[in-house]
Protein backbone atom coordinates (compact mmCIF):
# COMPACT_ATOMS: atom_id res chain seq x y z
CA UNK A 1 0.00 0.00 0.00
CA UNK A 2 1.15 3.19 -1.16
CA UNK A 3 0.84 6.10 1.87
CA UNK A 4 1.58 9.66 0.65
CA UNK A 5 1.55 12.82 3.02
CA UNK A 6 0.57 16.13 0.86
CA UNK A 7 -0.20 19.37 1.97
CA UNK A 8 -3.89 20.49 0.80
CA UNK A 9 -7.42 20.56 0.81
CA UNK A 10 -8.68 16.87 1.21
CA UNK A 11 -11.74 17.46 -0.88
CA UNK A 12 -9.09 18.29 -3.66
CA UNK A 13 -7.38 14.76 -3.51
CA UNK A 14 -8.09 12.59 -6.35
CA UNK A 15 -9.46 9.53 -4.70
CA UNK A 16 -12.30 6.96 -4.34
CA UNK A 17 -13.13 8.45 -1.15
CA UNK A 18 -12.23 10.85 2.04
CA UNK A 19 -12.92 9.81 5.48
CA UNK A 20 -14.67 12.00 7.33
CA UNK A 21 -13.99 12.05 11.24
CA UNK A 22 -17.17 12.63 13.03
CA UNK A 23 -18.59 12.40 16.89
CA UNK A 24 -20.51 9.13 18.16
CA UNK A 25 -23.93 8.71 19.48
CA UNK A 26 -24.27 5.47 22.00
CA UNK A 27 -26.15 2.57 20.54
CA UNK A 28 -27.89 2.29 24.32
CA UNK A 29 -30.03 5.68 22.63
CA UNK A 30 -30.17 4.33 18.98
CA UNK A 31 -29.12 8.15 18.32
CA UNK A 32 -27.28 8.33 14.96
CA UNK A 33 -24.09 9.44 14.37
CA UNK A 34 -23.24 13.08 14.88
CA UNK A 35 -21.41 14.89 12.10
CA UNK A 36 -19.34 17.79 12.84
CA UNK A 37 -20.89 20.88 10.48
CA UNK A 38 -17.62 21.74 9.12
CA UNK A 39 -16.05 22.84 5.31
CA UNK A 40 -16.59 18.80 4.20
CA UNK A 41 -20.36 18.53 4.67
CA UNK A 42 -20.85 21.61 3.30
CA UNK A 43 -18.86 20.77 0.20
CA UNK A 44 -20.58 17.48 -0.05
CA UNK A 45 -23.93 18.49 0.75
CA UNK A 46 -26.22 17.90 3.34
CA UNK A 47 -27.64 14.79 1.71
CA UNK A 48 -24.44 12.96 2.43
CA UNK A 49 -25.12 14.17 6.21
CA UNK A 50 -28.78 13.05 6.05
CA UNK A 51 -28.03 9.86 4.93
CA UNK A 52 -25.62 9.37 6.99
CA UNK A 53 -27.54 9.85 10.18
CA UNK A 54 -30.00 7.74 8.55
CA UNK A 55 -27.85 4.64 8.77
CA UNK A 56 -26.76 5.57 12.77
CA UNK A 57 -25.97 4.82 15.38
CA UNK A 58 -22.47 4.03 14.90
CA UNK A 59 -19.55 3.95 17.04
CA UNK A 60 -15.90 3.98 17.63
CA UNK A 61 -14.50 1.71 15.40
CA UNK A 62 -16.70 1.28 12.69
CA UNK A 63 -17.65 3.03 9.75
CA UNK A 64 -20.43 3.96 6.98
CA UNK A 65 -19.68 4.62 3.64
CA UNK A 66 -22.01 7.18 1.85
CA UNK A 67 -22.27 8.55 -1.14
CA UNK A 68 -19.81 11.60 -1.92
CA UNK A 69 -22.65 13.76 -3.14
CA UNK A 70 -20.82 17.38 -4.62
CA UNK A 71 -17.16 16.10 -4.06
CA UNK A 72 -14.86 14.88 -6.58
CA UNK A 73 -14.47 11.43 -4.97
CA UNK A 74 -17.22 9.14 -5.75
CA UNK A 75 -17.90 8.37 -1.35
CA UNK A 76 -17.34 9.53 2.14
CA UNK A 77 -16.16 7.19 5.26
CA UNK A 78 -17.37 8.61 8.19
CA UNK A 79 -15.96 6.99 11.06
CA UNK A 80 -16.29 7.94 14.71
CA UNK A 81 -13.69 9.22 16.61
CA UNK A 82 -14.49 9.93 20.14
CA UNK A 83 -17.02 7.99 22.51
CA UNK A 84 -20.62 9.19 23.26
CA UNK A 85 -19.84 10.28 26.39
CA UNK A 86 -16.46 12.04 25.51
CA UNK A 87 -16.45 15.47 24.42
CA UNK A 88 -16.03 15.68 20.71
CA UNK A 89 -12.17 15.38 20.25
CA UNK A 90 -10.44 14.81 17.04
CA UNK A 91 -6.99 14.33 18.66
CA UNK A 92 -7.77 11.52 21.06
CA UNK A 93 -4.70 8.63 20.10
CA UNK A 94 -7.16 5.83 21.17
CA UNK A 95 -10.00 7.38 18.91
CA UNK A 96 -7.89 8.04 15.83
CA UNK A 97 -6.23 4.50 15.65
CA UNK A 98 -9.65 2.77 15.89
CA UNK A 99 -11.47 5.20 13.56
CA UNK A 100 -8.55 4.82 10.83
CA UNK A 101 -8.79 1.31 11.12
CA UNK A 102 -12.71 1.39 10.69
CA UNK A 103 -12.20 3.62 7.79
CA UNK A 104 -9.56 1.72 6.11
CA UNK A 105 -11.35 -1.91 6.40
CA UNK A 106 -14.54 0.16 5.26
CA UNK A 107 -12.68 1.09 2.12
CA UNK A 108 -11.57 -2.11 1.24
CA UNK A 109 -14.06 -4.38 2.19
CA UNK A 110 -15.83 -1.70 -0.59
CA UNK A 111 -13.35 -2.91 -2.73
CA UNK A 112 -12.05 0.94 -2.95
CA UNK A 113 -8.63 1.56 -4.42
CA UNK A 114 -7.69 5.01 -2.52
CA UNK A 115 -8.78 7.43 0.24
CA UNK A 116 -7.45 10.55 1.55
CA UNK A 117 -7.73 11.07 5.44
CA UNK A 118 -7.31 14.08 7.25
CA UNK A 119 -4.30 15.11 9.21
CA UNK A 120 -4.51 16.38 12.47
CA UNK A 121 -2.67 19.15 13.39
CA UNK A 122 -2.51 18.97 17.05
CA UNK A 123 -1.09 16.46 18.78
CA UNK A 124 2.03 14.28 18.41
CA UNK A 125 -0.01 11.32 19.85
CA UNK A 126 -2.65 11.96 17.02
CA UNK A 127 -0.42 11.65 14.64
CA UNK A 128 1.51 8.62 15.85
CA UNK A 129 -1.75 6.65 16.78
CA UNK A 130 -2.58 7.55 12.62
CA UNK A 131 0.59 5.90 11.69
CA UNK A 132 0.24 3.30 13.84
CA UNK A 133 -3.30 2.44 12.21
CA UNK A 134 -1.81 2.43 8.71
CA UNK A 135 1.13 0.07 9.89
CA UNK A 136 -1.64 -2.37 11.06
CA UNK A 137 -3.89 -2.19 8.40
CA UNK A 138 -0.78 -2.25 5.47
CA UNK A 139 0.11 -6.36 7.14
CA UNK A 140 -3.85 -6.69 6.40
CA UNK A 141 -3.80 -5.32 2.75
CA UNK A 142 -7.04 -4.30 0.72
CA UNK A 143 -5.99 -0.36 -0.68
CA UNK A 144 -3.92 0.30 -2.98
CA UNK A 145 -2.79 4.02 -1.96
CA UNK A 146 -3.81 6.27 1.14
CA UNK A 147 -3.56 9.86 0.91
CA UNK A 148 -3.16 11.56 4.19
CA UNK A 149 -3.70 15.46 3.92
CA UNK A 150 -3.27 18.15 5.79
CA UNK A 151 -3.44 21.83 6.17
CA UNK A 152 -0.34 22.34 8.45
CA UNK A 153 3.19 22.03 6.74
CA UNK A 154 4.62 21.10 9.93
CA UNK A 155 2.24 18.21 10.68
CA UNK A 156 2.25 16.73 6.95
CA UNK A 157 6.50 16.89 7.64
CA UNK A 158 6.01 15.09 10.65
CA UNK A 159 4.00 12.49 8.93
CA UNK A 160 6.12 12.20 5.73
CA UNK A 161 9.26 11.79 8.20
CA UNK A 162 7.10 9.00 10.11
CA UNK A 163 6.21 6.82 7.19
CA UNK A 164 9.50 7.64 5.77
CA UNK A 165 8.63 9.75 2.41
CA UNK A 166 10.02 12.18 0.65
CA UNK A 167 7.11 13.21 -1.25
Amino acid sequence: MKIVAVRGDITQVDVDAVVHPVGARSSETGEPPLLAHDDLVERAGFEVEAEATSRGPIRVGEAILTTGGDLRCKYVIHAPVARASDVFDPDDPEGIKRSTLAALRCAAGSRLRSVAIPASAHRLGATEALISALRDFDAEGGLEEVFIVGENGRIVKAIKKAIGSGN
